[in-house]
Parts: C-alpha cells; structure tokens; sequence
C-alpha cells in the first residue's frame, strides 16, 4: 500500500522550546569504541553524569566512535509540567548540538496520532522502520520528509520501557549511509537502547522533581529545596523588595461568573504579572486567592535598582491589565499593587510534615497594610516610603497614614502620571 502525504500541520515556536543546547568540545569526543564498551560505559560511569545532555551526547559520539552511520539520535520521554507534555534530547552529527526541547500538551492536538511516531512508538509500543534513500516521498511521517532533506537515508524507531512506570521512551536512529542500517546494526542499537532506559529513568525522575519544585515553588526556591534545603525554622535574612498584590472586585465577579471562567481569568491576571515581576528579576513566592506575593532581592545591583525593575514589572502589568479583555470580554478589571522595600526572614516555615518556603516579618505585613489603604484611596500603585528614598522620584505624596497593627506612621506616594 502506498504511503499518503501528511498534512501540513502549524507547530508554532510556543509549542516547541529549544530549552538547553550542548556542544561536547571536538578534542573531548572519543575516536574509538566497541559495543561491549560503550555497554560497560552506560552500566557504569556514564551513571555518574548529571546532565542527560551530555550523556546523550557522548553516547551518540561514542556510537559514531564505533562505526555505526548515524546522522541523527534522539530519546523522547514524557515529563510531569503544567504547560509540557515531553522532552525529547536529540543529537545531530553535522551541527555536533544535543538539543533538550520542551514539548507542550498542545501539539499532541495538533498532529494526530497516525501521523505521529514518537506517540506511535511510546503509546503504541510500535517498532518503526522507514528507507528513505532513493525516495523523495511522500513519507507518511513530516519529520521523514525533513529528515531526507538532510541526505537521510534509513529511520529506526524503537519502545523502550521504563523501569519506574512512566511508560515507553520512543528511541529513534537515523542513519546517512548508503544502505542505511545493517540488521545486525539494528540488533546492537536495540540492546544498547534497553541500557539506556535506566538512565533515562534517573534522569527523568530528577526532571519531574525540578518541574514541580520551580512550578510550586519558583526557579530560585524550587531549586534550594530540591538541594536539601527543607529543614523546618531554617531561613535567612535578606533585604528586598516587597510585591503585594489584589484584584479589585473578586468577590462579585466570582459570584456572577462560572467557575470554569474565573479560574480562566485568573490564570490569565496572574500569567500577566508572573510575566512582568520575571522579566525584571522577581520571583512569585505564593498566589494568595487572586493576590499574590512576591519579591525582588536586592543583589550586587544594589537596592535602587530592584526598586526600579519592581516599579517598572508594576507599571508593565497595570498597562497591560487595561487592555485585557477575559474569556467572555468582561468589563475591565482593576488591581491594586503596593511595593515596599524592607529586611524578610527567607526560608522553611509551617507544621513538622506541611512547609512553606516564604517571607516572613514586618516588611511583610506592612506592604499587605500599604495594599489595603491603596485599595480605600482608589489607587493602582503605591509605594512606601522606603522605596521613595530609593528611587528619589517623580512620585507623588499620598500623606502619611497609620497602617493598622503598626505604631510608626508612613508616607505613601504613587507614580506620577496615569497607571
């Protein structure tokens, strides 16, 4: 039966992140090896590397080493992420890259099943063979058409079974010698391919931890904890600036609106201000019902500068709130933001079996007091006095207030111009 063309399917750059590259230096990759030795290297030392990049790399330099014709090794395996579904390594023998890629959910939607391998091999448990050479198509696979592109000339795929229940990982050889692969050189790819799975299984069961640990915890604490930083009552003193934020008629909307279309906006609002508080060197410490705290350390930059780029992750977030529009174009929302500079006790706090990696103290509970007197002068941004003395302006008096549960009165000032 005659293979049919694919169809031409769109996977925007969004849905496929070229997350880490890795180039081995030329002079470090080995010029000579055996199967039996490249057997021994995966049950031994290659268990000591701690990056599957470069273990994927040096096996596939290590398999070019011992004559096997390979243009192309990749492994794809799934992952446990809010936003992605897999991530596949992939090696190129004419770039020399071993690219770590992050997969989302979505193109699972986009490319049916049918016409995709990876999913056809690690769903289906398929083993798949394609000879590309004297064919220019059409393959029923697109990545076969790319790949023939780039003189490919044999395609071998394989299930490889993990060891810890995350299911198959789709192995897959590309060849670009004439003939493509002999069949003993697809026996020897296959037993090789079962050593790799359990360090792939060691690498994947890392992966999820990180993913987790940054997703519910950030990409500065996930990775603390995951080092062993979890003791309970253990903490440092830093000095940053404070984050507080709130959306401005939650209740009523929550109560008018579906849950479905609340949760909807609310990721939305909070992608919003994730995206500004990042790019400008903060980090979400925790989303408190439709608020959320954050900070941005002071570091070598000194303190005026983290004033600056929170102001500045403020201002971006309330511009751009303005022209937001939710799922069913309600009317526009409003969020109060108060920012306050101050000394936190960062770290381990919460029951002997249930932590909370956060900041505690009075800086803490007076940016939430600051917020609160935002919210009762109708103002979209304000900042304390502490973070006026940094910035030295333009910024406007908003008096001096008694924040409640504090005996010193501060000043409060707001932006000059529109928010």
């Amino acid at each position: 039966m005659a293979e049919t063309a694919p169809r031409s399917y769109i996977v925007h750059g969004r849905n496929i992140v070229t997350e880490s590259v890795y180039r081995s230096p030329v002079q470090e990759r080995p010029t000579g090896d055996t199967v039996d030795g490249i057997t021994r290297w995966l049950n031994g030392k290659a268990r000591a590397e701690r990056s599957f990049a470069r273990l994927i790399d040096e096996y596939s330099w290590r398999l070019t080493a011992a004559g096997f014709p390979l243009l192309r090794v990749s492994i794809h395996g799934g992952t446990l992420h809010p936003q992605y579904r897999g991530s596949p390594y992939v090696w190129f023998r004419d770039t020399g890259q071993t690219q770590k890629v992050m997969i989302t959910y979505e193109v699972q939607d986009i490319i049916p099943y049918r016409e995709n391998p990876v999913r056809r091999v690690r769903e289906g448990g398929e083993i798949l063979r394609r000879h590309l050479e004297n064919n220019d198509g059409p393959f029923e696979f697109a990545v076969l058409t790319e790949l023939r592109a780039r003189g490919a000339t044999d395609y071998f795929a394989l299930p490889v079974a993990s060891a810890f229940g995350f299911g198959n990982y789709t192995m897959a050889y590309v060849s670009d010698r004439a003939g493509g692969f002999t069949d003993r050189e697809v026996a020897e790819l296959t037993q090789l391919s079962e050593c790799v799975s359990l360090l792939a299984d060691m690498s994947t069961q890392k992966l999820i931890a990180e993913n987790v640990l940054r997703a519910y915890l950030g990409p500065h604490t996930g990775p603390r904890v995951l080092a062993g930083e979890i003791r309970r009552g253990s903490g440092e003193e830093i000095a940053a600036v404070i984050w507080s934020s709130d959306l401005r008629g939650f209740t009523a909307l929550s109560d008018r609106a579906p849950g479905e279309r609340v949760i909807a906006i609310l990721n939305d609002l909070f992608d919003l201000q994730a995206k500004n508080i990042a790019q400008h060197g903060g980090e979400i410490l925790k989303f408190i019902g439709d608020g959320l705290l954050a900070i941005f350390r002071v570091d070598g930059e000194g303190a005026a500068r983290a004033a600056e780029g929170a102001l500045s992750a403020a201002r971006e977030t309330l511009a751009a709130l303005k022209a937001y529009r939710g799922p069913e174009e309600e009317a526009p929302l409003r969020m109060v933001i108060a920012l306050h500079f101050g000394t936190v006790i960062y770290g381990n706090i919460g029951a002997a079996d249930r932590l909370d990696f956060t900041v505690i103290g009075p800086a803490v509970n007076l940016v939430s007091r600051a917020e609160a007197i935002a919210k009762s002068l109708n103002e979209p941004l304000v900042v304390t006095d502490e973070i006026a003395t940094l910035l030295g302006g333009p910024l406007r008096s908003l008096g001096r207030h008694r924040l409640r549960g504090l005996n010193k009165e501060h000043e409060l000032f707001a932006p000059l111009g529109e928010c």
